[in-house]
């Protein structure tokens, strides 16, 4: 079983990587877990050129390319971000716009969740995260928002603290036993 951990915030030790790394932590002394952080990659907006519908692939040649084969060997996937201007950040945007072509079922069965850390008004990031685990076919389990600002503060927020190590026994408790066929596999 494989577990991905996609971070979509600038800051590498911030917020949304540490609540991401908390449930990561739990998970890695039951099964395989790996972290993407975005800001290590040059991701590209999609284009709309629409090539993917025709080819079953994106054209653009840039850190997506590296990416989709880790999405299609995962058989859980956590998104994590912060709230920028309402909605996720940018890279976490690009991210979810450039995966378009997996839309038709390549993912569906996978198990699929968030994370969303931020001062106030989550819905646009939450609504974004849920629509594209719903449109890729993930079988979503309920995420986890933290109400945080500067760095480190979601440390005093007891609720999101608690329910990150409930996401990890969720998650925990889509593989039975060890050894036994990962969802949607």
């Amino acid at each position: 079983m494989n577990v991905l951990g996609i971070v979509g915030s600038p800051r590498k030790d911030g917020n949304s990587a540490y609540l991401l790394e908390r449930v990561l932590s739990r998970l890695r002394k039951h099964i395989e877990t790996e972290t993407v952080a975005l800001t290590d990659y040059r991701i590209g907006p999609c284009e709309a050129c629409h090539r993917c519908e025709q080819d079953g692939h994106c054209i653009l040649d840039d850190g997506m390319q590296e990416l989709y084969p880790r999405l299609q060997a995962a058989d859980a996937i956590i998104l994590a971000s912060p709230v920028y201007m309402g909605g996720v950040t940018s890279r976490m945007r690009a991210f979810m716009e450039r995966t378009w072509h997996l839309r038709k079922g390549q993912l569906a069965g996978k198990i699929g969740t968030w994370i969303v850390v931020g001062r106030r008004k989550p819905g646009a990031a939450i609504y974004a995260m849920e629509d594209f685990l719903s449109r890729l076919g993930l079988t979503r389990l309920p995420g986890v928002f933290g109400y945080a600002l500067h760095k480190g503060e979601i440390l005093g927020d007891e609720e999101a603290l608690r329910d990150i190590d409930r996401l990890a026994s969720d998650l925990l408790a889509q593989w039975p036993s060890p050894g036994s066929e990962a969802p949607g596999r």
